[in-house]
Order: C-alpha cells, then structure tokens, then sequence
C-alpha cells in the first residue's frame, strides 16, 4: 500500500514542479500587458496556481502517508525526516508566498482604476522568486530521497 502512495506523490510533486515552470513568464507578459488581455493572462494564471496549491497540498498527503506506512521516524534516515521539513517549507511557499503574489497580481490588473507600476513589479517578484524558490527546495527533495541509495 506504502508504493501507492509513493507513486502518487511523485505524480503530484511533478505536476507542482511542472505547473510552476511557465508561472514566471506568464506573471511578466501579464505585468506588460494591459486591459483585457492583461485580465485574461491573470485569471489564467490563477487557474494555474489553484492546481499548483492541490497537488502540493497532495503531495505532502502523499508523502507524510507513505512516511508512515513505511515505519517512520524510527525506519527512515536523516534525509527524510529533512525532506519533511523541506516539504512544509514548500507548503508555506506555495500558501504564503505564491498564491498571495498571483492574487496581487489579479487585483491589480482586475481593478477599474490605474494600477500601480510598483504593486504590479513587487507582485511579478514575489511570483518570480517564490517560484524559484520552490522548485529549488523542490530539488533538493529531489536528492534527498534519493540519498539513502547513492551514499
């Protein structure tokens, strides 16, 4: 039972990885644009980041199940009980960084009104290095589970 939850982690954790490549260039050509396209570009986005906020929260489902399925903290290594720190991380990136960033972004260009120069760069930023930021703790994840079997 332990290997289907295994499976289904890695399918989710490259589905997060996967989604989160184009969010960069899409929160930059949704700051260069304007009006309606800039609107539709931002709720795409936010689609985008709606799936990216399940499959993480799946994904550490996922792996904490198939964690304790297969004995853990007493049966698993350092490396995994990092991984599961560096999954709560990816968590707090996703929920407090990401998602907050895009709902900026949406707001801003959503909105009647001028939108500032400055909330839209400081969004795009946010979106650019929480993304950045997560598929390199995403990496590192990545290393680490594989650490048991090239060390």
């Amino acid at each position: 039972m332990k290997w289907v939850f295994v499976i289904l982690h890695i399918i989710t954790a490259a589905g997060w990885f996967g989604l989160g490549l184009r969010l960069s260039a899409w929160a930059r050509k949704t700051v260069e644009l304007s009006g309606e396209s800039a609107r539709v570009m931002a709720e795409d986005g936010k689609r985008t980041v709606k799936l990216m906020n399940v499959f993480i929260l799946l994904t550490a489902v996922f792996s904490v199940t198939a964690f304790i399925l297969g004995g853990a903290f007493s049966v698993y290594g350092p490396a995994y009980h990092s991984s599961l720190l560096l999954i709560v991380l990816l968590l707090l990136d996703q929920f407090l960084v990401i998602r907050p960033a895009w709902d900026t972004l949406v707001t801003a260009v959503s909105s009647d009104g001028p939108s500032s120069d400055d909330i839209l760069a400081s969004a795009k930023k946010r979106v650019a290095i929480g993304t950045g930021v997560g598929h390199l703790m995403w990496l590192i994840l990545l290393v680490l589970m594989f650490a048991n079997r090239l060390f």
